[in-house]
């Protein structure tokens, strides 16, 4: 999968603060609920808290990534950047400002473990926050995710060597 499609610059907002985590997901759930299936926002936002019940997807470094899985024909990401962090269980207790939501079509939902993972670790990377906030389009956000998203010119090296 490649998980440069997850993202469009129409699942991209900025936000000055909010005051909760239901908003929160009530935002992400709009975003999501952009594209063209008619999945609504309600269901998504459903999806998205009941997944949050089972356990935090706060992860630390002012990043959380919540996600679940649905019955959509693929997969799509919205991403929410706050000015001012939200308190959720984040195992460094931070406020979470990077907020990164992902569904994944229900049948699949195996196969898109080693993406989230992928992202887990893209996102916690310490100079990224920083660097969002350099950006305040959609469009230039989504090009600085791609560029940490795309494989390196060395992945390409080790993969022909292999």
């Amino acid at each position: 999968m490649d998980i440069t499609t997850l993202l469009t610059p129409e699942r991209i907002a900025h936000a000055q603060e909010m005051s909760s985590r239901k908003r929160v997901f009530e935002r992400l759930a709009e975003l999501l609920a952009s594209a063209q299936d008619g999945l609504s926002a309600e269901v998504i936002f459903d999806a998205l808290t009941n997944r949050e019940k089972l356990g935090s997807t706060a992860l630390g470094n002012g990043v959380a990534l919540p996600h679940t899985s649905i019955v959509i024909p693929e997969a799509r990401g919205a991403l929410l950047l706050l000015e001012e962090g939200l308190k959720m269980d984040a195992p460094d207790k931070k406020p979470v400002q990077v907020f990164m939501a992902i569904l994944v079509p229900a049948d699949k939902a195996s196969d898109f473990s080693p993406c989230i993972t992928e992202l887990a670790s893209i996102l916690l990377q310490k100079p990224l926050l920083k660097q969002l906030y350099h950006y305040r389009e959609p469009a230039d956000i989504l090009n600085y995710f791609n560029g940490l998203l795309l494989p390196t010119p060395q992945y390409y090296a080790t993969a022909l060597a292999a």
